[in-house]
Order: structure tokens, then sequence, then C-alpha cells
């Protein structure tokens, strides 16, 4: 069955989205038994469901944003991928940010369907950047955090790392694997960390021992970062300078891939054989690779960590910025990502 894009105009309020996800829930066919138990150190892909695939594309921004002119291609795509892979497909247009967060809240509310589930997957296509966070009084000076933000088509932000969280919090979905593609970029807007030197550092505090050690000479430039990390005061700190960190968003269990590096742009193709995100069209490529390998029973599965691999290959082999007489002329961007998985992820 052909899956169906809904508008943002379409559903503009919690009933009208909860009325839409349910009755896809209740029309969702089983995605045929895996007579193959899972091996050590695998994921249980042999659930009723291969899980719910929520498909985010956004085209028509207000002012000042402009329209991101391969939108409908990253639905094609993305709606054609998933749905080959068996997931109940649930596709979504033009959403405001208050939308974005309804759409996922009732999703994740899915309880009964998540626990007969494999896993979990989402794909938002939208504008982005790295937003500052707002300094509290408990924020040692000169720390400034920021969160990657992806945005409604009212130009309002949400936080790519609540999206992750928001399934990791899912009961049916512990210790199932979550996968995250993300089709926007990763820009810094200009504001007090654009005044930084240096490079962006991903950090968690809450990983370092309250003291650090560090005995050779040559580590000089380590103190005067963990000093400020830790509010410590020291006579070596330039106070002229600033940290910036991105806040890592990654969740046990959770695969998150982005269509750039950090503080970089993200690309699309809009006139080619195939056309849409860079990202989503290696990520089309990747799974129509192995989905034909797999029915010519050259392997026995699909293996996502080969997948990103030949996604990350394809974008860097073949996609490249034709735009003559720019500074983006010829420019590159890699598809990036993380993940916490604690098992081998492979549909069968």
């Amino acid at each position: 069955m052909e899956t169906v894009t809904i508008t943002g105009p379409d559903v503009e309020t919690r009933e009208e989205l909860q009325a839409v996800i349910s009755r896809a829930i209740q029309s969702a066919s089983p995605k045929g038994k895996c007579s193959d138990l899972a091996g050590e150190g695998e994921y249980t892909c042999n659930n009723v469901f291969r899980g719910l695939a929520i498909i985010i594309c956004n085209e028509n921004f207000k002012e000042p944003n402009k329209p991101r002119r391969c939108c409908d291609d990253d639905l094609q795509l993305t709606k054609e991928t998933f749905s080959n892979l068996k997931f109940l497909v649930l596709a979504f247009k033009d959403l405001t940010g208050r939308q974005i967060d309804l759409v996922l809240d009732i999703a994740a509310g899915q309880e009964e369907f998540h626990m007969k589930s494999d896993c979990f997957a989402c794909v938002v296509a939208s504008h982005g950047n790295e937003r500052h966070r707002p300094v509290d009084d408990k924020q040692p000076p000169g720390l400034y955090f920021r969160d990657h933000c992806v945005y409604g088509v009212d130009n309002e932000p949400v936080a790519t790392k609540q999206i992750v969280k928001k399934f990791s919090e899912v009961t049916s979905l512990k210790n199932k694997p979550k996968l995250f593609f993300i089709q926007a970029c990763r820009i810094v807007p200009n504001g007090i960390c654009s005044i930084d030197e240096g490079h962006t550092v991903s950090v968690d505090p809450s990983n370092f021992q309250d003291e650090v050690i560090l005995k050779n000479a040559d580590d000089i430039p380590e103190p005067s970062f963990f000093d400020r990390l830790f509010g410590r005061k020291t006579n070596t700190i330039d106070t002229t300078k600033i940290i910036r960190v991105l806040d890592p968003p990654c969740e046990d269990d959770c695969l998150i891939v982005y269509s750039s590096n950090s503080e970089k742009e993200s690309y699309g193709r809009h006139d080619s054989y195939i056309n849409g995100g860079w990202m989503l069209i290696s990520l089309y490529n990747a799974v129509d690779k192995y989905l034909q390998a797999l029915q010519m029973k050259t392997i026995d599965h699909i293996d996502i960590i080969d997948v990103l691999y030949e996604m990350t290959s394809y974008v860097a082999k073949r996609m490249e910025v034709n735009l003559k007489e720019t500074d983006y002329h010829h420019r590159k961007a890699a598809v990036v990502f993380e993940h916490c998985f604690h098992r081998e992820l492979y549909f069968k």
C-alpha cells in the first residue's frame, strides 16, 4: 500500500494527528516471521512488526528561510527506503515546530505497537543549525553549550537531542535499536560563541573525574580547558577565550546519522536522475544495493554498519557542489554518524 504524505495544514490539532497515527497503526501489516533466531550479540529482529518509521520533510518556510527545493524528492526516497525495509511508514510534510513535537510525542506513545516491533526509525529533513544553549548561573564562566536543532516551517526550533531522548525513554523500545537520520545544516548562527578561535570539542562533563593530572610539559594548553570546564580559578586562563561544546545527543541503543559535520552546511541535488538531500540519496542507494544482494542470496542479512559505510563512501566519491563562480563550487560534505549500539543490527 502506498504511503500517503500528511501535510501540516491538514493536521493542526493533537486530536487530528492522533487519529492519523492511530489509523495507520491499526492497518499495519506484519512483516512476516523471521525464522532465524537472533545470534549472540545481535538485536532481536523476529517480532511481528519491523517498526514505525516517522518521516518529516519541510519545504515551505516563513521568511527569511528559503524553501527546500528537494523536499518532495526526500519524501519519495525515504518512503521507498523504509517501506522496502518493511517499516510502517508515516510521512509528514511542512510541519511547524509544535507539530513536529506533537507527531513525535504521539508516535512515542504507541507502546503496544513498539512492544511488537524490532526497532524504530525517524527521518527529519529540514533547515537546521547548532543553537547556543541559554546560559544559567550554574554554568562555569567561559563555557558555552550548543545543541543541534531542526526547524519547523514557522522557524521554531526542535532540538535533535530532545527528539532522541523522547524515544530513548519509551519503555517498550528499551534495548531495541532506534535510528535517526537528520538531513539538515549544522552551521553555527552568529553569537557569542563565534569569537572562539578554536575547534568545537564534543564533551560530556559528567565523564570527567573531579581531578585531572597532567604530567607532560607538552600538555600545557590542557589545564586551561579543564579549569574552565569545572570553573577552577588559575593564573593560566586567558579570559578572552571561550570554549564551545556541542552536547552530543546519542543515547543507549541509538544511531544518529547527520548529513554534514558539525558547523557545516548540508547539501541537496536537484538536476540529476536521482534528486534529494545527499545523505538521503546515499541511504536510498545503500539500502537498495543490499536489498538486491539479499534477493540474489549473496548475503543473508543487511548489516546496518555496512549500510553506513556505503553511505559515507557514496557521498565522498559522487557528491560535489556544482555552482560555478561561487565559493561553494567543488565543495564536498561528509555523512557522519554516532551510535551507542550494544549489539549488531541485522535486517533479515
